[in-house]
């Protein structure tokens, strides 16, 4: 005889905790979830528990992971449309157990029909829902292809851009959260930077996004879950907001100029005749860093700011994103702004130590977590 389950609508569990920059809970129930780390927690005394998730896209399928009681268990592809996913099963019913669905790729600002719900939660009919512990801490990470754990998944050979080689489960913020007991908030996109995406493209920038609960996705269906409303800065206030971005800006001094397509306007971080980046370019970048770094403290007035690099080598771009930070703190007289230079994955030498796509490894990530730790303790 199969067991007894109820299905529950997220409006209608009392005790859960949602997970990352989210509209919230819709007038049905349903939780859109846009960033990657995004998610939903439950504290339970159960046997089962089932999630009813939908999902759309064109060509970027979103990846899902589930952690029981802090360890990973399984990773997954969402299939198109409407399922039934089962989380756990067998458990013991007198044990508290957490239960965290995550979902582990980040949004694809290519794919504008990318959108992942859950529908609804279906647990045996003895289960418990308990008050979800507080964490400790709360940190906020924005970033670019590492914060996005592009390169987790796959073996160092892999070099196609798709989302199964992407796993934010895996990288330094989510392990760095889990590590000092933090609620965390991730928003990160692979390929864009300060004032430049990897390729020049003036239009593939973070700052402009920060405000937004999911500011790159656009399309109607996205919009209607939420994604284009402004972020209620009330809602997750963050001991720390750790900010890795400037990998795609250096790299944007390599590649050929991009045109905006809307106005005709060509892009292009430059070098000089000494192969160095340009000092007004570089300039360029230090000012956007100082008016990024203001926009963050408006909006989080409590928040140690640390800006991070180094994971993957930027050269002498550094020296600009370092003068960003001090014209910041110049201008604004700030003492709770840090900078942060973090292992390079030059220190990955056996394929068990390296990425895919290029991209720092778990090595790299592991080393990060290190130093992050140890730089949130000076203060804890």
């Amino acid at each position: 005889m199969g067991m007894v389950m109820r299905t529950l609508k997220l409006n209608e569990i009392s005790n859960l905790h949602i997970c990352g920059r989210t509209a919230g809970i819709n007038k049905n129930g349903s939780l859109s979830l846009f960033w990657a780390g995004s998610g939903l927690e439950l504290y339970v005394k159960t046997r089962e528990v089932w999630v009813d998730i939908e999902s759309s896209y064109d060509t970027s399928e979103v990846w899902l992971c589930t952690w029981i009681n802090g360890r990973k268990i399984s990773r997954f592809m969402a299939p198109m449309g409407k399922s039934s996913v089962c989380l756990c099963r067998n458990l013991n019913p007198d044990k508290e157990n957490r239960i965290l669905l995550m979902r582990d790729t980040q949004p694809m600002s290519g794919d504008q029909n990318q959108l992942l719900k859950i529908n609804s939660v279906s647990v045996n009919d003895e289960t418990e829902f308990l008050e979800v512990p507080e964490k400790k801490l709360k940190i906020e990470f924005v970033g670019d292809s590492i914060t996005s754990g592009e390169g987790l998944a796959g073996n160092p050979s892999e070099m196609d851009w798709i989302s199964q080689w992407i796993s934010v489960s895996e990288n330094y913020a989510v392990k760095t959260a889990f590590e000092v007991d933090a609620d965390f908030n991730i928003l990160s996109q692979c390929g864009w930077g300060v004032v430049s995406g990897w390729d020049n493209n003036a239009t593939s920038v973070m700052p402009p996004n920060y405000t937004k609960i999911c500011g790159l996705q656009n399309n109607p269906a996205q919009k209607a879950e939420g994604s284009q409303n402004e972020w209620d800065f009330s809602l997750f206030k963050p001991d720390y907001v750790f900010v890795n971005l400037g990998t795609n800006d250096a790299e944007a001094f390599n590649q050929p100029a991009w045109k905006d397509p809307a106005t005709g306007i060509e892009y292009k971080m430059r070098r000089d005749e000494n192969k160095s980046p340009l000092k007004e370019d570089g300039e360029k970048l230090s000012s956007a860093i100082c008016s990024f770094l203001k926009l963050i403290r408006e909006k989080n007035p409590s928040a140690r700011i640390c800006w991070l690099w180094g994971m993957i080598s930027i050269g002498a771009v550094a020296e600009y994103i370092q003068k960003g930070v001090e014209l910041y703190r110049k201008e604004s007289g700030d003492g709770k702004i840090d900078t942060l230079i973090l292992p390079s994955m030059e220190n990955e030498k056996t394929d068990s130590d390296k990425g895919s796509r290029g991209h720092p490894g778990p090595l790299t990530h592991k080393l990060a977590v290190e130093k992050l730790v140890s730089y949130i303790k000076n203060f804890e």
